[in-house]
């Protein structure tokens, strides 16, 4: 912590504060190409996911994108109620597993390349250096923040 002591620190300090900030931009870009989906940056890889793995169940997608199962279902309720995305019932029937309906596919194919451009727009206004350096840097505090 580069020496100072926590309880001098000032709020526009704070790791969580810069880290949703950038979120936040980040977040502003992808929005503004996925528009014409209708699908929000987090709807997209819930979708990508889904439709990537197969039959998955909350839990384990909960796990796979390091997220409670809380959240997660208020994120999947759009997808779910459109349609792009349904629950089937699982060996036991009280378990329920999700997939990307041939709706959720093309949605998901026709917002590949918008994502695309966006994510391009995101590499080229950083740089490759800095793109490479944040995801090493994020990939390895989630390494560290995973044991606590």
């Amino acid at each position: 912590m580069s020496g100072t002591a926590p309880s001098r620190l000032s709020p526009a300090e704070c790791t969580c504060f810069r880290v949703r900030g950038a979120a936040r931009r980040v977040t502003q870009i992808y929005s503004r190409h996925l528009a014409p989906t209708g699908l929000k940056i987090s709807q997209f890889s819930l979708l990508g996911f889904v439709a990537a793995r197969g039959p998955v169940s909350i839990t384990e997608l909960s796990e796979m994108l390091s997220t409670d199962r809380t959240t997660l279902t208020r994120n999947l309720r759009p997808l779910l109620s459109s349609g792009t995305i349904e629950r089937t019932a699982a060996g036991d029937r009280r378990r329920h597993e999700l997939v990307a309906t041939a709706a959720g596919r093309a949605l998901f194919k026709r917002a590949l390349p918008l994502w695309a451009a966006a994510e391009q727009e995101v590499r080229t206004a950083m740089g490759a250096k800095l793109t490479a350096d944040l995801h090493g840097a994020l990939d390895r505090s989630m390494e560290k923040l995973a044991a606590l």
